[in-house]
């Protein structure tokens, strides 16, 4: 992969949704430094590159390598999330908020000891 490549087509994408850096890094989750950096030509992590692939409609794989998109290849899930994540992801968005809120605390509790 040449090293200007990826920058250039993540820069693409940002164009098409019309994002700035700062839009581009909250709708990933991400700093506004990272994105910043993934332009200049670092390679993001894998779960940012799958967030920016879905965000473009578009693969990994084209992102990386310029190969073009095939419509059986595109990302179409939500989240990378899979297995046991995905399963209390799902479990989690049935509960009330109330018990969202106590769980939460009481994870934080066990894992931080807070």
């Amino acid at each position: 992969m040449e090293s200007k490549e990826l920058p250039r087509r993540i820069r693409m994408i940002m164009q098409q949704r019309k994002l700035t850096q700062k839009d581009m890094a909250d709708t990933l989750g991400i700093s506004q430094p990272a994105i910043s950096l993934y332009l200049k030509g670092r390679v993001p992590p894998a779960d940012v590159l799958f967030r920016i692939a879905s965000l473009g409609e578009t693969t990994v794989e084209w992102l990386l390598s310029g190969d073009e998109k095939k419509s059986e290849q595109l990302v179409r899930e939500k989240t990378a999330l899979y297995g046991n994540q995905h399963l209390l992801l799902k479990l989690w968005e049935k509960l009330p908020a109330s018990v969202q809120r106590d769980m939460l605390m009481l994870m934080r509790h066990i894992v931080e000891g807070k």
